[in-house]
Protein backbone atom coordinates (compact mmCIF):
# COMPACT_ATOMS: atom_id res chain seq x y z
CA UNK A 1 0.00 0.00 0.00
CA UNK A 2 1.03 3.45 -0.49
CA UNK A 3 0.63 6.09 2.03
CA UNK A 4 -0.47 9.58 1.62
CA UNK A 5 3.04 10.73 1.36
CA UNK A 6 3.76 8.25 -1.46
CA UNK A 7 1.00 9.60 -3.73
CA UNK A 8 2.00 11.83 -6.54
CA UNK A 9 1.01 15.38 -6.09
CA UNK A 10 -2.31 16.36 -7.61
CA UNK A 11 -2.33 18.16 -10.92
CA UNK A 12 -3.09 21.76 -10.30
CA UNK A 13 -6.59 22.71 -11.17
CA UNK A 14 -6.87 25.13 -14.07
CA UNK A 15 -9.87 27.01 -15.21
CA UNK A 16 -11.81 25.40 -18.11
CA UNK A 17 -10.98 27.91 -20.68
CA UNK A 18 -10.59 27.43 -24.45
CA UNK A 19 -6.87 26.70 -24.01
CA UNK A 20 -7.43 22.94 -24.35
CA UNK A 21 -10.70 23.05 -26.34
CA UNK A 22 -9.55 25.46 -29.00
CA UNK A 23 -8.22 22.74 -31.42
CA UNK A 24 -11.46 20.78 -31.14
CA UNK A 25 -13.53 23.88 -31.68
CA UNK A 26 -11.41 24.87 -34.62
CA UNK A 27 -11.82 21.41 -36.15
CA UNK A 28 -15.58 21.53 -35.66
CA UNK A 29 -15.76 24.91 -37.31
CA UNK A 30 -13.73 23.65 -40.27
CA UNK A 31 -16.01 20.65 -40.64
CA UNK A 32 -19.02 22.97 -40.50
CA UNK A 33 -17.56 25.14 -43.25
CA UNK A 34 -16.75 22.14 -45.39
CA UNK A 35 -20.37 21.04 -45.13
CA UNK A 36 -21.47 24.26 -46.76
CA UNK A 37 -22.44 23.90 -50.46
CA UNK A 38 -19.99 26.63 -51.48
CA UNK A 39 -16.97 24.63 -50.26
CA UNK A 40 -18.19 21.06 -50.44
CA UNK A 41 -17.09 18.94 -53.39
CA UNK A 42 -19.76 17.79 -55.84
CA UNK A 43 -20.95 14.23 -56.04
CA UNK A 44 -19.46 12.08 -58.80
CA UNK A 45 -21.24 12.23 -62.16
CA UNK A 46 -23.51 9.25 -62.71
CA UNK A 47 -26.07 8.23 -65.28
CA UNK A 48 -29.24 10.24 -64.80
CA UNK A 49 -32.62 8.53 -64.65
CA UNK A 50 -34.38 8.82 -67.98
CA UNK A 51 -37.16 10.96 -66.55
CA UNK A 52 -34.64 13.66 -65.55
CA UNK A 53 -33.85 14.29 -69.23
CA UNK A 54 -37.45 15.35 -69.90
CA UNK A 55 -37.26 18.52 -67.80
CA UNK A 56 -38.33 21.51 -69.89
CA UNK A 57 -39.84 19.41 -72.71
CA UNK A 58 -43.47 18.73 -73.69
CA UNK A 59 -43.06 15.17 -72.36
CA UNK A 60 -42.20 16.09 -68.76
CA UNK A 61 -43.62 13.95 -65.92
CA UNK A 62 -44.46 10.80 -67.88
CA UNK A 63 -46.85 8.29 -66.39
CA UNK A 64 -45.13 4.92 -66.07
CA UNK A 65 -47.65 2.18 -66.74
CA UNK A 66 -45.41 -0.68 -65.60
CA UNK A 67 -41.93 -1.44 -64.33
CA UNK A 68 -39.55 -3.48 -66.44
CA UNK A 69 -38.53 -6.56 -64.50
CA UNK A 70 -37.64 -8.98 -67.26
CA UNK A 71 -35.22 -8.91 -70.14
CA UNK A 72 -37.98 -9.51 -72.66
CA UNK A 73 -39.93 -6.46 -71.49
CA UNK A 74 -36.80 -4.29 -71.62
CA UNK A 75 -36.15 -5.42 -75.18
CA UNK A 76 -39.71 -4.57 -76.18
CA UNK A 77 -39.43 -1.12 -74.63
CA UNK A 78 -36.16 -0.43 -76.44
CA UNK A 79 -37.55 -1.67 -79.76
CA UNK A 80 -40.47 0.73 -79.42
CA UNK A 81 -38.18 3.65 -78.55
CA UNK A 82 -35.84 2.80 -81.41
CA UNK A 83 -38.72 2.66 -83.89
CA UNK A 84 -39.87 6.11 -82.74
CA UNK A 85 -36.35 7.49 -83.22
CA UNK A 86 -36.07 6.00 -86.70
CA UNK A 87 -39.36 7.47 -87.93
CA UNK A 88 -38.54 10.89 -86.48
CA UNK A 89 -35.06 11.02 -88.01
CA UNK A 90 -36.43 9.85 -91.35
CA UNK A 91 -39.07 12.60 -91.22
CA UNK A 92 -36.59 15.43 -90.62
CA UNK A 93 -36.58 15.87 -86.81
CA UNK A 94 -33.59 17.34 -84.99
CA UNK A 95 -31.46 15.50 -82.44
CA UNK A 96 -32.98 17.20 -79.33
CA UNK A 97 -36.53 16.33 -80.40
CA UNK A 98 -35.54 12.74 -81.13
CA UNK A 99 -33.79 12.29 -77.79
CA UNK A 100 -36.64 13.71 -75.71
CA UNK A 101 -39.19 11.56 -77.56
CA UNK A 102 -37.08 8.42 -77.12
CA UNK A 103 -36.53 9.09 -73.43
CA UNK A 104 -40.24 9.76 -72.92
CA UNK A 105 -41.14 6.46 -74.59
CA UNK A 106 -38.53 4.57 -72.57
CA UNK A 107 -39.69 6.11 -69.28
CA UNK A 108 -43.34 5.39 -70.06
CA UNK A 109 -42.46 1.79 -70.90
CA UNK A 110 -40.71 1.32 -67.55
CA UNK A 111 -37.00 1.75 -68.30
CA UNK A 112 -35.26 3.54 -65.44
CA UNK A 113 -31.80 3.89 -67.01
CA UNK A 114 -31.00 4.49 -70.67
CA UNK A 115 -27.95 5.65 -72.59
CA UNK A 116 -28.65 7.09 -76.03
CA UNK A 117 -26.34 8.43 -78.72
CA UNK A 118 -27.77 10.19 -81.79
CA UNK A 119 -25.93 11.17 -84.93
CA UNK A 120 -27.22 12.46 -88.24
CA UNK A 121 -27.82 8.95 -89.57
CA UNK A 122 -27.89 6.57 -86.60
CA UNK A 123 -29.27 5.96 -83.12
CA UNK A 124 -27.60 3.76 -80.48
CA UNK A 125 -29.35 2.86 -77.22
CA UNK A 126 -28.21 0.80 -74.25
CA UNK A 127 -29.83 -0.18 -70.96
CA UNK A 128 -29.12 -2.49 -68.04
CA UNK A 129 -31.88 -4.72 -66.67
CA UNK A 130 -32.35 -5.21 -62.92
CA UNK A 131 -30.59 -8.57 -63.26
CA UNK A 132 -27.52 -6.83 -64.73
CA UNK A 133 -27.97 -7.88 -68.36
CA UNK A 134 -26.86 -5.22 -70.89
CA UNK A 135 -29.10 -4.65 -73.93
CA UNK A 136 -27.88 -2.59 -76.89
CA UNK A 137 -29.82 -1.57 -79.96
CA UNK A 138 -28.78 0.40 -83.05
CA UNK A 139 -30.61 1.70 -86.11
CA UNK A 140 -29.17 3.48 -89.18
CA UNK A 141 -31.23 6.01 -91.17
CA UNK A 142 -29.48 6.74 -94.45
CA UNK A 143 -32.03 9.00 -96.12
CA UNK A 144 -34.22 11.66 -94.56
CA UNK A 145 -37.02 13.64 -96.19
CA UNK A 146 -39.17 16.27 -94.54
CA UNK A 147 -42.53 14.75 -93.66
CA UNK A 148 -44.12 16.92 -91.02
CA UNK A 149 -47.44 15.05 -91.07
CA UNK A 150 -45.68 11.85 -90.05
CA UNK A 151 -43.62 13.76 -87.50
CA UNK A 152 -46.77 15.24 -85.95
CA UNK A 153 -48.35 11.78 -85.78
CA UNK A 154 -45.34 10.43 -83.87
CA UNK A 155 -45.41 13.45 -81.54
CA UNK A 156 -49.10 12.80 -80.81
CA UNK A 157 -48.44 9.12 -80.10
CA UNK A 158 -45.56 9.90 -77.73
CA UNK A 159 -47.77 12.41 -75.94
CA UNK A 160 -50.46 9.78 -75.44
CA UNK A 161 -47.86 7.37 -74.08
CA UNK A 162 -46.54 9.88 -71.54
CA UNK A 163 -50.08 10.72 -70.43
CA UNK A 164 -50.91 7.03 -69.92
CA UNK A 165 -53.64 7.02 -72.59
CA UNK A 166 -51.92 4.32 -74.66
CA UNK A 167 -50.29 1.16 -73.37
CA UNK A 168 -46.71 0.57 -74.58
CA UNK A 169 -47.77 -2.83 -75.88
CA UNK A 170 -50.31 -1.18 -78.20
CA UNK A 171 -47.95 1.58 -79.33
CA UNK A 172 -45.63 -0.59 -81.46
CA UNK A 173 -48.30 -1.50 -84.05
CA UNK A 174 -49.31 2.15 -84.21
CA UNK A 175 -45.79 3.43 -84.85
CA UNK A 176 -45.37 0.80 -87.56
CA UNK A 177 -48.60 1.99 -89.17
CA UNK A 178 -47.35 5.58 -89.05
CA UNK A 179 -44.11 4.53 -90.76
CA UNK A 180 -46.05 2.81 -93.58
CA UNK A 181 -48.49 5.69 -94.07
CA UNK A 182 -48.56 7.34 -97.49
CA UNK A 183 -47.28 10.91 -97.78
CA UNK A 184 -49.90 13.64 -97.52
CA UNK A 185 -49.21 15.39 -100.84
CA UNK A 186 -48.22 14.00 -104.23
CA UNK A 187 -45.04 15.16 -105.96
CA UNK A 188 -47.06 17.29 -108.38
CA UNK A 189 -48.72 19.13 -105.51
CA UNK A 190 -45.30 19.58 -103.90
CA UNK A 191 -43.98 21.02 -107.18
CA UNK A 192 -46.90 23.47 -107.26
CA UNK A 193 -46.13 24.35 -103.65
CA UNK A 194 -42.52 25.08 -104.54
CA UNK A 195 -43.73 27.37 -107.31
CA UNK A 196 -46.10 29.07 -104.89
CA UNK A 197 -43.18 29.77 -102.54
CA UNK A 198 -41.35 31.53 -105.38
CA UNK A 199 -44.50 33.45 -106.28
CA UNK A 200 -45.03 34.51 -102.67
CA UNK A 201 -41.50 35.87 -102.45
CA UNK A 202 -42.01 37.81 -105.68
CA UNK A 203 -45.28 39.26 -104.34
CA UNK A 204 -43.57 40.46 -101.17
CA UNK A 205 -40.85 42.11 -103.22
CA UNK A 206 -43.42 44.07 -105.21
CA UNK A 207 -43.57 42.10 -108.49
CA UNK A 208 -46.46 42.58 -110.91
CA UNK A 209 -49.04 39.93 -111.88
CA UNK A 210 -47.06 38.71 -114.91
CA UNK A 211 -43.86 38.39 -112.89
CA UNK A 212 -45.72 36.50 -110.15
CA UNK A 213 -47.16 34.06 -112.68
CA UNK A 214 -43.75 33.56 -114.29
CA UNK A 215 -42.20 33.02 -110.87
CA UNK A 216 -44.77 30.32 -110.19
CA UNK A 217 -43.98 28.57 -113.48
CA UNK A 218 -40.22 28.83 -112.95
CA UNK A 219 -40.55 27.41 -109.44
CA UNK A 220 -42.51 24.40 -110.68
CA UNK A 221 -40.10 23.69 -113.54
CA UNK A 222 -37.12 24.05 -111.22
CA UNK A 223 -38.61 21.58 -108.75
CA UNK A 224 -39.22 19.05 -111.54
CA UNK A 225 -35.63 19.51 -112.74
CA UNK A 226 -34.31 19.01 -109.20
CA UNK A 227 -36.33 15.80 -108.85
CA UNK A 228 -34.91 14.54 -112.15
CA UNK A 229 -31.38 15.17 -110.91
CA UNK A 230 -32.13 13.46 -107.60
CA UNK A 231 -33.36 10.36 -109.38
CA UNK A 232 -29.94 10.12 -111.01
CA UNK A 233 -28.49 9.57 -107.55
CA UNK A 234 -26.26 12.65 -107.56
CA UNK A 235 -25.14 14.13 -104.20
CA UNK A 236 -27.02 17.06 -102.68
CA UNK A 237 -24.31 19.53 -103.71
CA UNK A 238 -24.94 18.89 -107.41
CA UNK A 239 -28.69 18.88 -106.87
CA UNK A 240 -28.47 22.39 -105.41
CA UNK A 241 -26.19 23.52 -108.22
CA UNK A 242 -28.61 22.22 -110.83
CA UNK A 243 -31.54 23.93 -109.13
CA UNK A 244 -29.81 27.31 -108.94
CA UNK A 245 -28.64 27.05 -112.55
CA UNK A 246 -32.07 26.10 -113.92
CA UNK A 247 -33.89 28.79 -111.92
CA UNK A 248 -31.46 31.51 -113.11
CA UNK A 249 -31.56 30.48 -116.76
CA UNK A 250 -35.35 30.30 -116.81
CA UNK A 251 -35.58 33.74 -115.17
CA UNK A 252 -33.13 35.10 -117.75
CA UNK A 253 -35.23 33.72 -120.61
CA UNK A 254 -38.25 35.47 -119.11
CA UNK A 255 -36.11 38.61 -118.87
CA UNK A 256 -35.30 38.35 -122.59
CA UNK A 257 -38.99 38.04 -123.41
CA UNK A 258 -39.67 41.10 -121.33
CA UNK A 259 -36.88 43.03 -123.03
CA UNK A 260 -38.49 42.44 -126.44
CA UNK A 261 -42.00 43.22 -125.15
CA UNK A 262 -43.27 39.67 -125.52
CA UNK A 263 -44.30 39.73 -121.84
CA UNK A 264 -44.69 42.62 -119.44
CA UNK A 265 -41.56 42.10 -117.32
CA UNK A 266 -39.04 44.72 -116.18
CA UNK A 267 -35.37 44.19 -115.39
CA UNK A 268 -36.09 44.66 -111.69
CA UNK A 269 -38.64 41.85 -111.77
CA UNK A 270 -35.99 39.57 -113.25
CA UNK A 271 -34.18 39.84 -109.92
CA UNK A 272 -37.43 39.03 -108.11
CA UNK A 273 -37.81 35.84 -110.15
CA UNK A 274 -34.33 34.64 -109.27
CA UNK A 275 -34.75 35.61 -105.60
CA UNK A 276 -37.94 33.56 -105.37
CA UNK A 277 -36.15 30.54 -106.82
CA UNK A 278 -33.29 30.91 -104.34
CA UNK A 279 -35.64 31.05 -101.34
CA UNK A 280 -37.55 28.01 -102.56
CA UNK A 281 -34.30 26.02 -102.82
CA UNK A 282 -32.62 27.10 -99.57
CA UNK A 283 -32.30 24.27 -97.01
CA UNK A 284 -34.07 26.24 -94.29
CA UNK A 285 -35.09 23.20 -92.24
CA UNK A 286 -31.54 21.83 -92.17
CA UNK A 287 -30.19 25.21 -91.10
CA UNK A 288 -32.63 25.36 -88.20
CA UNK A 289 -31.80 21.78 -87.16
CA UNK A 290 -28.07 22.49 -87.23
CA UNK A 291 -28.37 25.57 -85.05
CA UNK A 292 -30.71 23.80 -82.64
CA UNK A 293 -28.30 20.87 -82.26
CA UNK A 294 -25.32 23.13 -81.64
CA UNK A 295 -27.12 25.37 -79.15
CA UNK A 296 -28.73 22.57 -77.16
CA UNK A 297 -25.55 20.53 -76.68
CA UNK A 298 -25.21 18.19 -79.67
CA UNK A 299 -21.91 19.37 -81.18
CA UNK A 300 -21.21 16.31 -83.33
CA UNK A 301 -24.63 16.23 -84.94
CA UNK A 302 -24.80 20.01 -85.21
CA UNK A 303 -21.38 20.27 -86.83
CA UNK A 304 -22.25 17.58 -89.35
CA UNK A 305 -25.48 19.37 -90.24
CA UNK A 306 -23.69 22.72 -90.53
CA UNK A 307 -21.16 21.26 -92.95
CA UNK A 308 -23.99 19.77 -94.99
CA UNK A 309 -25.88 23.07 -94.99
CA UNK A 310 -22.84 25.02 -96.09
CA UNK A 311 -22.11 22.56 -98.86
CA UNK A 312 -25.70 22.50 -100.10
CA UNK A 313 -26.01 26.28 -99.93
CA UNK A 314 -22.66 26.67 -101.63
CA UNK A 315 -23.90 24.39 -104.40
CA UNK A 316 -26.98 26.59 -104.83
CA UNK A 317 -24.80 29.72 -104.91
CA UNK A 318 -22.49 28.12 -107.48
CA UNK A 319 -25.48 27.31 -109.67
CA UNK A 320 -26.89 30.83 -109.50
CA UNK A 321 -23.47 32.40 -110.06
CA UNK A 322 -22.83 30.15 -113.05
CA UNK A 323 -26.24 31.03 -114.45
CA UNK A 324 -25.64 34.77 -114.07
CA UNK A 325 -22.20 34.56 -115.66
CA UNK A 326 -23.38 32.37 -118.54
CA UNK A 327 -26.43 34.48 -119.33
CA UNK A 328 -24.38 37.70 -119.21
CA UNK A 329 -21.85 36.19 -121.63
CA UNK A 330 -24.61 35.03 -123.99
CA UNK A 331 -26.28 38.43 -123.88
CA UNK A 332 -23.00 40.12 -124.75
CA UNK A 333 -22.24 37.67 -127.56
CA UNK A 334 -25.70 38.10 -129.10
CA UNK A 335 -25.70 41.86 -128.60
CA UNK A 336 -28.95 41.87 -126.65
CA UNK A 337 -27.92 44.88 -124.53
CA UNK A 338 -30.05 43.78 -121.62
CA UNK A 339 -30.31 46.30 -118.81
CA UNK A 340 -29.13 44.86 -115.49
CA UNK A 341 -31.51 45.23 -112.56
CA UNK A 342 -30.98 48.34 -110.41
CA UNK A 343 -29.56 46.38 -107.51
CA UNK A 344 -28.57 49.51 -105.61
CA UNK A 345 -32.24 50.41 -105.05
CA UNK A 346 -33.45 46.93 -104.08
CA UNK A 347 -34.60 46.23 -100.55
CA UNK A 348 -36.06 43.30 -98.68
CA UNK A 349 -39.89 43.26 -98.71
CA UNK A 350 -40.02 46.32 -100.96
CA UNK A 351 -43.70 45.82 -101.82
CA UNK A 352 -46.59 47.68 -100.23
CA UNK A 353 -47.79 46.42 -96.81
CA UNK A 354 -50.78 44.49 -98.26
CA UNK A 355 -48.50 42.79 -100.78
CA UNK A 356 -45.94 41.92 -98.11
CA UNK A 357 -48.68 40.34 -95.96
CA UNK A 358 -50.17 38.46 -98.91
CA UNK A 359 -46.79 37.18 -100.03
CA UNK A 360 -45.88 36.06 -96.51
CA UNK A 361 -49.14 34.13 -96.13
CA UNK A 362 -48.63 32.40 -99.46
CA UNK A 363 -45.04 31.50 -98.63
CA UNK A 364 -46.02 29.99 -95.26
CA UNK A 365 -48.86 27.92 -96.66
CA UNK A 366 -46.92 26.73 -99.70
CA UNK A 367 -43.86 25.87 -97.62
CA UNK A 368 -46.06 23.74 -95.35
CA UNK A 369 -47.19 21.81 -98.43
CA UNK A 370 -43.61 21.21 -99.59
CA UNK A 371 -42.76 19.91 -96.10
CA UNK A 372 -45.69 17.44 -96.26
CA UNK A 373 -47.59 19.02 -93.36
CA UNK A 374 -51.13 18.08 -92.47
CA UNK A 375 -53.97 20.00 -94.09
CA UNK A 376 -55.01 21.57 -90.80
CA UNK A 377 -51.50 23.03 -90.42
CA UNK A 378 -51.67 25.11 -93.60
CA UNK A 379 -53.64 28.06 -92.23
CA UNK A 380 -51.64 28.26 -88.96
CA UNK A 381 -48.42 28.19 -91.00
CA UNK A 382 -49.71 31.03 -93.17
CA UNK A 383 -50.79 33.06 -90.14
CA UNK A 384 -47.49 32.54 -88.34
CA UNK A 385 -45.52 33.46 -91.47
CA UNK A 386 -47.57 36.63 -91.79
CA UNK A 387 -46.90 37.54 -88.16
CA UNK A 388 -43.17 36.88 -88.49
CA UNK A 389 -42.68 38.81 -91.72
CA UNK A 390 -44.87 41.63 -90.38
CA UNK A 391 -42.69 41.99 -87.28
CA UNK A 392 -39.50 41.98 -89.36
CA UNK A 393 -40.99 44.51 -91.80
CA UNK A 394 -42.00 46.86 -88.98
CA UNK A 395 -38.57 46.63 -87.36
CA UNK A 396 -36.90 47.27 -90.70
CA UNK A 397 -39.12 50.31 -91.24
CA UNK A 398 -38.10 51.61 -87.79
CA UNK A 399 -34.44 51.63 -88.80
CA UNK A 400 -33.22 48.28 -87.48
CA UNK A 401 -30.66 46.54 -89.63
CA UNK A 402 -31.57 43.41 -91.57
CA UNK A 403 -29.90 40.90 -89.25
CA UNK A 404 -31.38 42.39 -86.07
CA UNK A 405 -34.85 42.58 -87.59
CA UNK A 406 -34.67 38.94 -88.69
CA UNK A 407 -33.37 37.80 -85.30
CA UNK A 408 -36.10 39.54 -83.28
CA UNK A 409 -38.80 38.36 -85.67
CA UNK A 410 -37.44 34.82 -85.36
CA UNK A 411 -37.70 35.01 -81.56
CA UNK A 412 -41.37 35.88 -81.93
CA UNK A 413 -41.71 33.03 -84.42
CA UNK A 414 -40.19 30.49 -82.04
CA UNK A 415 -42.25 31.65 -79.05
CA UNK A 416 -45.64 31.78 -80.74
CA UNK A 417 -44.89 28.74 -82.90
CA UNK A 418 -44.22 26.53 -79.88
CA UNK A 419 -47.42 27.60 -78.16
CA UNK A 420 -49.63 27.13 -81.22
CA UNK A 421 -48.04 23.85 -82.27
CA UNK A 422 -48.55 22.29 -78.84
CA UNK A 423 -52.17 23.37 -78.94
CA UNK A 424 -52.41 21.48 -82.23
CA UNK A 425 -50.58 18.41 -80.81
CA UNK A 426 -47.58 18.85 -83.09
CA UNK A 427 -43.87 19.62 -82.57
CA UNK A 428 -42.90 23.29 -83.01
CA UNK A 429 -40.84 22.65 -86.14
CA UNK A 430 -44.02 21.81 -88.06
CA UNK A 431 -45.00 25.49 -87.92
CA UNK A 432 -41.74 27.35 -87.40
CA UNK A 433 -39.89 25.85 -90.36
CA UNK A 434 -42.44 26.84 -93.07
CA UNK A 435 -43.06 30.24 -91.47
CA UNK A 436 -39.34 31.07 -91.43
CA UNK A 437 -39.04 30.99 -95.23
CA UNK A 438 -40.47 34.49 -95.42
CA UNK A 439 -37.31 35.78 -93.71
CA UNK A 440 -34.83 34.01 -96.00
CA UNK A 441 -32.36 36.37 -97.76
CA UNK A 442 -32.92 35.28 -101.36
CA UNK A 443 -32.66 38.80 -102.78
CA UNK A 444 -29.52 39.55 -100.78
CA UNK A 445 -27.81 36.47 -102.19
CA UNK A 446 -28.76 37.45 -105.74
CA UNK A 447 -27.57 41.05 -105.35
CA UNK A 448 -24.23 39.87 -103.92
CA UNK A 449 -23.74 37.35 -106.73
CA UNK A 450 -24.67 39.94 -109.34
CA UNK A 451 -21.91 42.19 -108.06
CA UNK A 452 -19.36 39.41 -107.80
CA UNK A 453 -19.98 37.68 -111.14
CA UNK A 454 -21.28 40.37 -113.52
CA UNK A 455 -19.90 43.74 -112.39
CA UNK A 456 -16.58 42.50 -110.92
CA UNK A 457 -15.17 45.94 -110.15
CA UNK A 458 -13.22 46.49 -106.95
CA UNK A 459 -16.06 48.29 -105.21
CA UNK A 460 -18.59 45.74 -106.52
CA UNK A 461 -16.51 42.86 -105.17
CA UNK A 462 -16.34 44.51 -101.75
CA UNK A 463 -20.08 45.15 -101.74
CA UNK A 464 -20.78 41.63 -102.97
CA UNK A 465 -18.64 40.06 -100.28
CA UNK A 466 -20.34 42.18 -97.64
CA UNK A 467 -23.71 41.14 -99.05
CA UNK A 468 -22.87 37.45 -98.86
CA UNK A 469 -21.79 37.75 -95.24
CA UNK A 470 -24.97 39.68 -94.49
CA UNK A 471 -27.06 36.92 -96.07
CA UNK A 472 -25.20 34.34 -93.99
CA UNK A 473 -25.82 36.44 -90.88
CA UNK A 474 -29.54 36.54 -91.64
CA UNK A 475 -29.64 32.75 -92.01
CA UNK A 476 -27.91 32.28 -88.66
CA UNK A 477 -30.07 34.94 -86.98
CA UNK A 478 -33.30 33.27 -88.12
CA UNK A 479 -32.16 29.84 -86.94
CA UNK A 480 -30.80 30.94 -83.54
CA UNK A 481 -33.68 33.32 -82.89
CA UNK A 482 -36.23 30.59 -83.51
CA UNK A 483 -34.48 28.30 -81.02
CA UNK A 484 -34.38 31.08 -78.41
CA UNK A 485 -38.06 31.83 -78.80
CA UNK A 486 -38.92 28.15 -78.41
CA UNK A 487 -36.84 27.90 -75.23
CA UNK A 488 -38.50 31.01 -73.79
CA UNK A 489 -41.92 29.49 -74.44
CA UNK A 490 -41.12 26.14 -72.77
CA UNK A 491 -42.60 27.17 -69.36
CA UNK A 492 -45.98 27.38 -71.10
CA UNK A 493 -45.94 23.66 -71.96
CA UNK A 494 -47.54 22.53 -68.71
CA UNK A 495 -50.28 25.15 -68.94
CA UNK A 496 -51.03 24.21 -72.56
CA UNK A 497 -51.10 20.51 -71.77
CA UNK A 498 -53.42 21.05 -68.80
CA UNK A 499 -55.82 23.02 -70.99
CA UNK A 500 -55.71 20.29 -73.61
CA UNK A 501 -56.35 17.63 -70.97
CA UNK A 502 -59.35 19.50 -69.59
CA UNK A 503 -60.66 19.87 -73.14
CA UNK A 504 -60.34 16.11 -73.74
CA UNK A 505 -62.08 15.33 -70.47
CA UNK A 506 -64.89 17.73 -71.32
CA UNK A 507 -65.39 16.09 -74.72
CA UNK A 508 -65.56 12.64 -73.11
CA UNK A 509 -68.27 13.77 -70.70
Amino acid sequence: MTGPDDRSPERPTRPHRQVFRRPAVREARVQHLLRRPSLRGEAPTETLPVAAVLKGTPYRDPRVSRSVAEEREAQSAMDLALRVAEVMLRSGAGAPDVETAVVAVAASAGLEQLDIDITVQSVIMQTVTPSGHVITRMRVVRRARDDFARLAAVHDLVGQLTRGEVDPGDALPRIKAIARRRRTWSRWVVALGRGAVSAGVAIGLGAGPVAVALSMVIGVLTELAVEAVQRRGLPAFYVGTAGGLVATILAWLAHVLGRYRVVDLSSTEFAFLVAGGIVALLPSRTIASAMEDLITGYPVTGTARIVGVLFNTFGLIVGVAAGLAATAAVATRLGLNLEPPPIGRMAWASGSPPLVILGAALVGMAAAVTAQSRRRMLLPSAALSTLTVGVAWLLDARGFDRITSAALAAVVLGFVGRYVSLRLTAPPVVLTSPASLGLMPGLSILVALQRLTVERTESAVQLGTHGMFTALGVLMAVATGTVLGSVLASPLDTWVQNRSRRGREARRT
